[in-house]
């Protein structure tokens, strides 16, 4: 071999060996890049969720739990929540584990959201519909309607659309407030506010969401008793009969016939039975039952997402129970004060087309009554109930029944 070939040889070593360093030094360098994004990665994960490795899940639950019972007790006692005991404790983990702008504001809020969790379970027709939170600033709150006005048309490709008679049509809501009263003894320290903080809270639940059920079946703004609950806005059965949607069950007891005619009423807004809901007072209820088209929860039940308080269905469409369509309503499904009637109702309702909405949390106010040792509470809902659609109503009412059959 020549003494250039050597030569050459030489070289290309020299130059791969020159290479292998210049990659393995890029190499480093990016690993070391790539270590340093790691680290900072890390950095910012602990600084995270460094208070989730000191308090776990159920400790946070907790905390959230004994917070709400903790502002009530502070009202209960008319006490500021920092001057009592439980306080230090729950704002070590709710400090550090949810950090909030401001611990008292957060211990009122929880307060509500617990009410509102409660009342769920107590809530049957309400929970049929959507639930529209408002801004807490605004007094009235506008969605556009749901309407059936948008048109589609075959257009060539490349051809401008042709434009939808589409108008602003809008559903504004305006909520009222809903007030509930409860009346506590005096009580004498901590302990003893402790164990009533369940059962008030209870009561308190317990009231609002009846209020505000009676109000979405039976509300009527016309009702002359400004104190009445059920003048804060037009329920279910008012919609239905200012349309004209009812079927006359002729003093009878409810039948399949009855309900196909006001599915009927319903039109367009009927043809799927899993949108529409049946709505009946309890002994109605019971009648349903009888019917030989009625299928129970049992049958059902295992393999179907059941809506609150449904006991069965009739032609897919869910059966729902409620308590506050009473049984002393006249032929026409009205309420007679001065000749009361002995029939009821029943409603058929497309679920997708009725809204409720809230403006505010639900608050709690107290009234020292110094003559009975006692003080007044006063949990309070401001909360409004509308149709969606424009120009139709999906509601259907079947008035006149005999609760008796």
């Amino acid at each position: 071999m020549g003494i250039e070939v050597i030569s050459t040889l030489q070289k290309e070593v020299d130059n791969l060996k020159k290479e292998l360093e210049s990659s393995k030094t890029e190499n480093e360098k990016k690993t070391e890049e790539l270590r340093k994004e790691f680290e900072g990665k890390m950095t910012e994960r602990k600084t995270a969720f460094e208070e989730k490795d000191v308090f776990g899940d159920r400790e946070i639950e907790k905390a959230k739990k004994d917070g709400g019972n903790l502002f009530l007790k502070s009202m209960l006692l008319g006490k500021d929540p920092k001057e009592l005991k439980e306080f230090k404790q729950i704002a070590n983990v709710v400090e550090k584990a949810l950090k909030p702008a401001d611990i008292s504001s957060w211990l009122a809020e929880e307060f509500s959201n617990q009410v509102l969790e409660e009342m769920e379970l107590d809530l049957k027709v309400e929970n049929l519909f959507t639930k529209i939170k408002m801004p807490k600033n605004r007094e009235t709150f506008s969605i556009p309607a749901k309407t059936e006005k948008a048109q589609a048309y075959l257009i060539a490709p490349g051809d401008d659309a042709i434009e939808s008679a589409i108008n602003g049509s809008k559903v504004s809501f305006q909520t009222t407030r809903i007030k509930t009263l409860l009346g506590v003894t005096d009580q004498a320290d901590q302990e003893m506010v402790t164990a009533v903080v369940g059962l008030v809270k209870k009561e308190l639940v317990t009231s609002i969401a009846r209020a505000s059920e009676e109000a979405l079946v039976m509300g009527d703004k016309s009702i002359t008793d400004s104190n009445d609950v059920k003048k804060a806005f037009d329920g279910l059965l008012t919609y239905a009969k200012a349309a004209g949607n009812k079927v006359d069950a002729g003093g009878n007891g409810i039948s399949e016939a009855n309900i196909a005619a006001a599915r009927k009423l319903l039109g367009k807004y009927g043809l799927k039975p899993n949108d529409v809901v049946i709505v009946a007072p309890v002994d109605v209820a019971y009648q349903m039952l009888t019917l030989p088209d009625v299928i129970t929860v049992d049958k059902y039940g295992a393999k179907a997402t059941l809506l609150t308080g449904e006991i069965g269905r009739l032609y897919g469409m869910p059966l729902v129970v409620t308590e506050y369509i009473p049984n002393n309503l006249n032929a026409s499904g009205d309420v007679d004060t001065a000749t009361p009637g002995t029939m009821t109702a029943t409603l058929l309702v497309n679920k997708n087309y009725f809204a409720t909405a809230d403006r505010n949390n639900i608050g709690i106010e107290t009234e020292r009554k110094a003559v009975s040792s006692s003080t007044l509470y006063v949990a309070y809902r401001d909360m409004d109930f509308q149709k969606l659609a424009i120009n139709s109503t999906p509601v259907a009412a079947i008035v006149d029944i005999d609760p008796t059959k």
